[in-house]
């Protein structure tokens, strides 16, 4: 980074680029437990835990507080240039927007966690989780909800299972309406693109032995392995992370993290989706924009780096790979309502969840507290949105894919134009939140 002295109106755009996002937090490091598989295995073991007994990482003020200082800088710097046209201004603006906004995420999680002006610090990482991620829609969980629960079909349960469907219930209390339907796309979208991307992606695909059904953590990391260094040539590295139970990927340390902590091993379409996910969306669209001598590749244009877009587009994979919803996005953005919209804490979000789960797709305790543990992440007793991304994200994916399903361009525009955000994001949250803690007029 360089010093604030150094940078004036001479700063040709790729090294504005270059220290815009200089300024980009990776606010997970922070906000993720050292000790997530062991919490779970605590609060699965003892139903009176009301939240899991995390761990967190060590936190430097001082080097917070120098990036927050750049990033005023910065602003100030943008807003007197007369080189930028208005909206790479405000893409430049919303990037540095959102680090400041992981910063506050960072700086009021620690302070919550080590019991400073817990009220103070509480409602200070609520607004940092809107303005950074966006606002929960209530409107949007009740109708989620509502068709999630009607999913069931109350006649064919077993004894046991309409106990736990009228605890469920009754575990939620009254619920609200929605006023509106969620987006759903045609299931005859979802199979075209899905048949698409087996075309794109089949020599990455092929990699994936044919006459294996399962694959351990190992397994996977060197077939990932393999595919980058035979069909990507990128210098990227996989490799096992067992404190991870869910993967991650890293571009600027070049390196994805496949979780050793999960139950079970990868069955064949899992592994499908998670190499299209951690490769072909987050490694592939960070090494284009690397290589790519057009800064738009690197920071567009046409709006900040949104995760929305990202992640959204990611999740839009491994649904058409599949040929059908992957409700894991649903779920999530159920266990956000859960615990904003109904004001649950961890341990009631997650007794909720997982008996909705249990009858809806029998899906484990074990991946209903991964799902609860993402919503509380950070502190195990604040809601965060991150998550809401990964609904609202795929539903807006899944419209512009719809819109340009047969542009000859298509493929290009997702994988190969860098982190490119295609869906021109607005972010009216985050640039209303700027203008009222003073970063911009």
């Amino acid at each position: 980074m360089q010093d604030a002295s150094a940078l004036d109106e001479r700063m040709n755009l790729f090294e504005l680029i270059k220290e815009v996002s200089s300024c980009r937090v990776d606010y997970v490091k922070y906000l993720r437990p050292t000790n997530e598989a062991d919490a779970m295995v605590d609060f699965l073991a003892n139903d009176r835990m009301i939240k899991p007994n995390y761990r967190y990482g060590g936190f430097s003020a001082e080097k917070m507080n120098k990036k927050r200082a750049h990033i005023r800088f910065l602003l100030d710097e943008i807003r007197g240039r007369k080189d930028l046209d208005s909206e790479l201004k405000m893409s430049f603006t919303k990037d540095l927007g959102q680090s400041w906004y992981y910063t506050e995420l960072i700086a009021s999680a620690t302070d919550y966690n080590n019991g400073i002006e817990k009220s103070k610090m509480k409602r200070r990482f609520e607004r940092a989780s809107d303005a950074a991620f966006g606002r929960m829609h209530p409107d949007t969980f009740w109708s989620l909800m509502r068709e999630r629960i009607a999913g069931i079909d109350v006649k064919k349960l077993k004894v046991s299972d309409l106990g736990i469907y009228h605890e469920m219930l009754g575990r939620i209390g009254v619920m609200g309406r929605n006023r509106k339907k969620h987006y759903v796309p045609d299931p005859d979208l979802v199979k075209e693109f899905g048949r698409q991307l087996r075309i794109l992606f089949k020599g990455v695909i092929d990699h994936i032995p044919k006459d294996k059904k399962e694959f351990t953590p190992i397994e996977a990391v060197n077939i990932f392995n393999e595919i980058i260094e035979q069909e990507l040539n990128m210098d990227f590295h996989a490799e096992v992370d067992e404190s991870l139970l869910t993967a991650s990927t890293h571009a600027s340390q070049k390196k994805i993290l496949i979780p050793g902590g999960r139950h079970d091993n990868y069955t064949r379409i899992e592994l499908e989706k998670l190499i299209i996910h951690e490769l072909g969306v987050h490694a592939v669209r960070a090494y284009s924009a690397e290589m790519s001598s057009l800064p738009v590749a690197a920071f567009p244009k046409s709006g900040t780096y949104s995760r929305l877009t990202e992640e959204g587009l990611a999740k839009v994979c491994e649904q058409a790979l599949d040929g059908k919803y992957d409700d894991i996005c649903i779920v999530r953005y159920l266990s956000i309502g859960l615990a904003q919209v109904c004001k649950k804490n961890f341990r009631e979000t997650f007794e909720i969840l997982w008996r909705l789960e249990h009858l809806v797709s029998k899906r484990t305790k074990e991946d209903c507290f991964s799902i609860v543990q993402r919503t509380f992440r950070g502190t195990g007793e604040l809601p965060i949105n991150t998550d809401l991304f990964y609904y609202r994200g795929y539903a807006l994916v899944w419209q512009y894919v719809g819109e340009h399903i047969h542009d000859g361009g298509l493929a290009a525009t997702l994988f190969l134009s860098g982190k490119n955000d295609f869906l021109e994001q607005k972010r009216e949250t985050l640039v209303k939140t700027m203008r009222e803690d003073g970063l911009i007029n």
